[in-house]
């Protein structure tokens, strides 16, 4: 987003991200040295590396004008560039610099223009933008609100419909982007006459999908920008709530953060919005401006497992309700006739609001975990057990797995020369392609299933189905695995020795934060782990470090650090387990009877087998 200029310009950002940032943006009493310091704030580690992909094939497309080599050069090359093949009528422009739209209040361009029609004044272009995200959902359906091209073959006109695999309406982000830059070739009336297309408004998005009707390929998916298919708050519809198409969203939403820009220009000492914590503020250049204006306590400070979205939280502050404090102490059945009709566009809005009411007394009393029950928690037991956790690089490639075992029999070879407990781990520190990385998992599905066969009753333990997952992956007979992997993986499947201990927490704990590892670990059996900032996300920077950087003695340091996390996981999966064993007993609470250790429970054993 562009702020203080003389012109309202709002990006393709600015519609799907918090409005505050525009007022920040556009208030002139507030330091904007780099106001453009998260342009691509969204984007994850890797993601660069799918723009290049479908860049590449994009640019094989006879014609293609790629004007990559001059986004970081000269902007009014860049320009001049752009206008000579929209001139020229080039099937597709990649990396292309539109003017902006002033009476449209638009900047911006997307990843590619892709053109419709050949010549005449029917011809024109359509906007592509590249997300890293999965933009697409496996369910049928008769709308008709979806199709796709191949990338070498992009133009929509030849569009095949997709009726089994269709945008997700949850995904609005990209395609509020879509919207944004389809509006801004309208003001630059460029785009197509929708004789020829599926549908009269149309945006192409490719996002980490692979496309059914491509053979698992990457495509374009094409949507009808008017299509209703996303939930809304609506007053004036009888269930407060109704469908809207994309555009219609983004319209909606592009002209209330104009308002709000033109507010703060003229009125800055009365802001039209205030802050609400979301998912982007943790990197937001405005956060530091945000915070200051947030009590320590409010609501969508605190709870961070679960939020409650803007309007949820806006619909409170109008009743009273701003901090834990306030919901913790509030009359749920006195406000909930006032609340409810506010937030339909929430499913479950009521149960989304005791659930934060529960956390907000949780958070009030300094509780982190809680007991859902006084039951016994059954869990089974074996002579081999074994904790399974794996880490995934950036590129979502398995490069290491990790097992703690514990064989005091010693019933595997090797557990030779160990006490009974120790830590086994397979891993690959540099890039691994489809191949290198089934060749990893072979080896480890070969372990245990070794594993398995010297001791049918064994238990392997993970936490949460992301390693059955990827199991499950690697089993398939179109994976690169060798063949006898198919076979192994579907013995291991169905061996019923799998456990997965976050279906047995959540069958009977309620964690303030949620019920992730790090969380209940540490606040049940008092596990810490080693590094000073264990977690997923930083484990890819860790394995980044550890496959690239130019210092060996860094790189070594990195690996290091790769596996004592990974090791640290499964040594808490182990610890979490003989906590509950022993009664599961929270700070403050009596002990609740252990189950016999062979015992199952119907949820552990409906989650495990």
């Amino acid at each position: 987003m562009e702020g203080m200029t003389a012109a309202i310009l709002l990006d393709a950002w600015a519609a799907r991200s918090c409005p505050v940032k525009t007022q920040n943006a556009f208030d002139p009493t507030l330091d904007h040295t780099d106001p453009a310091a998260e342009a691509n704030a969204d984007l994850f580690v890797g993601s660069r590396e799918l723009v290049d992909l479908v860049c590449d094939r994009l640019a094989a497309v006879a014609g293609t004008v790629d004007l990559r080599p001059l986004a970081e050069g000269d902007a009014a090359a860049h320009r001049l560039a752009t206008d000579r093949a929209l001139d020229a009528g080039a099937p597709v422009i990649i990396a292309p610099a539109l003017p902006d739209s002033p009476a449209g209040h638009r900047t911006g361009s997307p990843e590619a223009l892709v053109r419709s029609g050949t010549t005449g004044p029917s011809a024109g272009y359509l906007p592509v933008i590249i997300t890293p995200h999965r933009v697409l959902e496996r369910h049928h359906t008769r709308a008709q609100f979806t199709w796709t091209t191949a990338l070498a073959d992009p133009d929509p006109a030849a569009a095949t419909l997709s009726s089994d695999q269709t945008f997700r309406s949850a995904r609005q982000g990209p395609l509020l982007q879509a919207a944004h830059y389809w509006r801004l070739l309208a003001d630059l009336d460029l785009l197509p006459a929708s004789t020829r297309l599926p549908a009269a408004r149309l945006a192409g998005i490719v996002g980490r999908d692979q496309v059914d009707q491509l053979s698992g390929e990457h495509g374009i998916a094409w949507l009808d920008l008017d299509h209703h298919f996303i939930r809304t708050f609506s007053r004036t519809a009888a269930s407060g709530w109704r469908r809207r198409s994309v555009l219609d969203r983004y319209d909606h939403e592009h002209e209330f953060r104009v308002a709000v820009a033109r507010h703060a220009m003229s009125s800055p000492q009365h802001p039209m919005v205030e802050p609400i914590v979301v998912g982007e503020c943790e990197s937001c250049q405005w956060w530091n401006t945000c915070q200051p204006r947030l009590d320590d306590a409010d609501l969508s400070l605190r709870i961070s497992k679960a939020p409650l979205d803007v309007r949820e939280i806006a619909a409170l502050r109008r009743l009273g309700v701003s901090t834990v404090d306030d919901l913790a102490d509030a009359d749920l059945e006195a406000l909930l006739p006032d609340y409810l009709p506010q937030v339909q566009h929430r499913p479950e809005a009521e149960r989304r609001i005791r659930l934060a009411a529960r956390r907000a007394r949780l958070i009030r009393d300094g509780v982190c975990l809680e007991r859902n029950d006084a039951d016994p928690i059954r869990l089974p037991a074996s002579r081999l057990e074994i904790d399974l956790d794996i880490e995934t690089s950036p590129t979502d490639k398995v490069y290491l797995w990790g097992f703690w075992v514990d064989d005091r029999d010693h019933l595997l070879a090797a557990s030779r020369g160990h006490d009974g407990l120790y830590y086994l781990a397979f891993s690959s520190f540099e890039d691994l392609d489809d191949a290198a990385e089934a060749a990893l998992a072979a080896r480890a599905i070969d372990w245990l299933d070794e594993a398995v066969r010297a001791e049918p009753g064994c238990l392997i333990v993970h936490y949460s189905d992301y390693e059955k997952v990827h199991l499950r992956r690697f089993g398939r007979a179109s994976s690169p695995c060798p063949d006898r992997t198919t076979g192994q993986v579907a013995r291991l499947l169905a061996s019923g020795c799998f456990l997965d201990l976050f279906a047995v927490m959540r069958a009977h704990f309620f964690g303030t934060a949620g019920l992730g590892l790090k969380v209940v670990a540490q606040a049940g059996p008092g596990f810490h782990w080693r590094d000073a900032e264990p977690g997923g996300l930083n484990s890819q920077i860790w394995w980044d470090q550890a496959a690239h950087d130019a210092d060996p003695a860094q790189r070594a340091s990195a690996r290091a650090r790769v596996l004592a996390y990974n090791e640290d996981d499964v040594r808490a999966t182990c610890a979490l387990r003989g906590w509950l064993r022993a009664g599961a007993v929270l700070p403050g609470s009596a002990a609740v009877p252990s189950a016999p250790p062979g015992a199952v429970s119907g949820a552990v054993s409906a989650a495990s087998h």
